[in-house]
């Protein structure tokens, strides 16, 4: 049976972090996914082009943050994919930035980034929004201003 998900944009201030926590309660009430990355203009992103990118010890200048759930008993998995390479984890301490205790780390990659996994029934989603806002925005040169875009994907 096809599954329907509906697709919307978010443009947000740091001001409306209530709308991403609500983005991840509908995720988490139904099932899909939910991208943030901080707003940077086209002509700001410095990314590494083609075969040059395959070579390279860092993920994208611009982090995108992730919270995947497939429904029902099944573990939801936030990720966060930055350009930091092995010094993520010191920046994001340097400014006091933790992802919630609750969440199991399964990965810290200089290129793929992090990985956490975490119950259902334990994800805050106001502090997995704190979190995702802030981590992507302290690991992101680029970016200038406290605004984030955010795509939201879930079951209709």
């Amino acid at each position: 049976m096809k599954q329907n998900y509906l697709y919307e944009i978010l443009e947000l201030s740091e001001s409306q972090k209530n709308e991403l926590t609500a983005a991840f309660e509908k995720v988490l009430s139904v099932s899909g996914w939910i991208n943030i990355e901080p707003f940077v203009e086209d002509d700001k992103r410095g990314e590494t082009a083609g075969l040059f990118s395959w070579f390279s010890a860092r993920g994208p200048q611009v982090p995108i943050g992730t919270l995947v759930f497939e429904g029902g008993e099944k573990l939801v998995s936030i990720g966060l994919s930055h350009g930091a390479g092995r010094n993520a984890s010191a920046i994001l301490s340097d400014e006091g930035i933790e992802a919630p205790s609750t969440w199991q780390l399964k990965q810290d990659h200089p290129k793929r980034g992090f990985v956490w996994e975490v119950n259902k029934t334990e994800v805050d989603t106001n502090s997995a929004s704190t979190f995702l806002m802030e981590a992507t925005y302290r690991l992101c040169l680029a970016a200038q201003e406290r605004f984030w875009v955010v795509s939201v994907n879930h079951l209709n």
